[in-house]
């Protein structure tokens, strides 16, 4: 029912837009094969069988503009081939409304959005669209923008299930932000962002649970250094306020632990030619030792979280870190290396990275045999990820990729501490994967495109 009210709304928009020439209609038709065989998680001795899998994103959206307004809304569906009958009756839940906002223009430098939209900012380090994950991500808040010269966002989001009170939403309770960019010259552009964020917790049970909402804050900067053909990019992001995990006093009652954790990354990339171009650089997420027992250690989570971001895009593609997994844990280091080429239809490209952690590993096998503390190598392993794609024609792109990870001894008793199987003595563990990527434009009201909605 709720379909079809949308199918009907769309039409009339678009019988509407006859006469205004300020609306864009769009689709999407995102197929992708994969096969995992160690992606996420490494080979067990158990020897699992490889995993092939199909999943598609099937997007329809929607523009429209008038001089004071602007709307967006993008239906998305979401499923494994398989997952739905042939003969399903109704397409179930995995047909979603992925963005849906209205923005109006206060003036000509002031306005505000509010609905259902993608938050993507900078980098995507800590606010990413996520647009590997076929499902990506959006936010329900209200967005207020300010632009003269310079820009600035202010993000307003409380999240609640129905209408009952002390309901705990999917993701995050409340969240704030405020985002400043500005380009001081054609050489060196400015962000700065401040995040609070805010969970449910009943965890501290003292001594009867209380609905409450736990504040952890991020505080940094992105600067971009262009010069030539080399740009060059820093961030720095400090985490602070209160987690969910506790600790006991000394009257033996719970108490949340502090974040003081951070995140350091520098990246560049120089353009040779117009085809060819090479980058590099290196991350810093700060983790939890697990030698260090201390009290006073120990009621601090060091562990760095991006929160909101792009993870995929860090970090290797075979997401082995920060993809709903590594959190709260010993932290990353990342040394990567990439090359990237183009020319006429034709992409390709790779991408080294070489991973350590940022905090020490315990000697599980040597702690259950004496009980002693000791600190393993810091080396995880090393990943490789290529891809070539070709551009059919306009709109239409097929690309893959495949990406091998060399595992450490750090790395498999790391992973066997966190998932509680042992990995596999020199296991293979590689992922690929084959997408077509299919974005036809019906209309194109080319006054009225809002790239953001895209």
């Amino acid at each position: 029912m709720i379909m079809k009210k949308l199918f009907t709304f769309m039409v009339v928009l678009l019988i509407s837009a006859t006469a205004y020439a300020q609306f864009s209609l769009y689709g999407e038709f995102r197929p992708r094969v994969e096969f995992d065989h160690g992606n996420k998680k490494l080979q067990t001795e158990q020897g699992e069988m490889f995993n092939l899998f199909t999943s598609q994103r099937t997007r329809l959206g929607l523009d429209y503009k008038q001089d004071k307004w602007k709307v967006g809304l993008q239906i998305q569906d979401v499923r494994i081939w398989g997952q739905t009958s042939q003969l399903a009756q109704t397409d179930g839940a995995t047909t979603t409304i992925h963005q849906a906002w209205a923005e109006l223009m206060l003036s000509d430098k002031l306005s505000v959005k509010a609905g259902r939209m993608e938050l993507a900012y900078d980098d995507h380090r800590i606010l990413g669209s996520v647009n590997w994950a076929q499902q990506a991500r959006s936010h329900d808040l209200a967005l207020f923008k300010y632009e003269d010269g310079f820009k600035l966002h202010l993000g307003l989001a409380v999240n609640q299930v129905q209408t009952k009170a002390f309901t705990f939403p999917k993701t995050y309770k409340s969240m704030q932000f405020l985002w400043f960019n500005k380009e001081f010259s054609d050489a060196y552009t400015l962000s700065v962002l401040v995040l609070n964020n805010g969970v449910d917790d009943v965890t501290l049970n003292n001594p009867i649970p209380t609905p409450m909402t736990t504040y952890s804050q991020i505080i940094g900067q992105r600067s971009v250094f262009k010069t030539g053909a080399l740009k060059l990019g820093f961030n720095f992001y400090y985490q602070m306020g209160k987690d969910k995990g506790t600790f006991k006093d000394a009257d033996g009652m719970n108490q949340h632990k502090s974040y003081g954790a951070m995140n350091i990354g520098i990246d560049l990339n120089f353009k040779l030619s117009d085809n060819f171009s090479i980058g590099g650089g290196y991350e810093f997420l700060s983790g939890n030792s697990q030698t260090d027992t201390t009290s006073d250690y120990n009621q601090t989570n060091h562990a760095f979280a991006p929160l909101y971001g792009t993870n995929h895009k860090f970090n290797g593609w075979m997401d082995y870190f920060y993809v709903g997994n590594h959190g709260n844990s010993v932290g990353l280091q990342d040394i990567f290396l990439k090359v990237d080429y183009k020319k006429n239809k034709f992409i390709a490209g790779a991408a080294f990275h070489y991973f350590m952690t940022a905090a020490d590993v315990r000697d599980w096998h040597e702690f259950g045999k004496s009980g002693e503390i000791n600190a393993m190598s810091s080396g995880l392993g090393m990943e490789l990820d290529t891809y070539v794609g070709y551009k059919h024609s306009k709109g239409v792109l097929i690309k893959g990729g495949v990406s091998g990870m060399f595992d450490s001894e750090t790395m498999r008793v790391m992973q066997t501490h966190a998932y509680g199987a042992s990995p596999a003595m020199g296991a293979s563990n590689w992922s690929a994967w084959v997408m077509l990527i299919v974005k036809p434009t019906f209309i194109d009201g080319k006054k009225s495109r809002i790239p953001s909605a895209r």
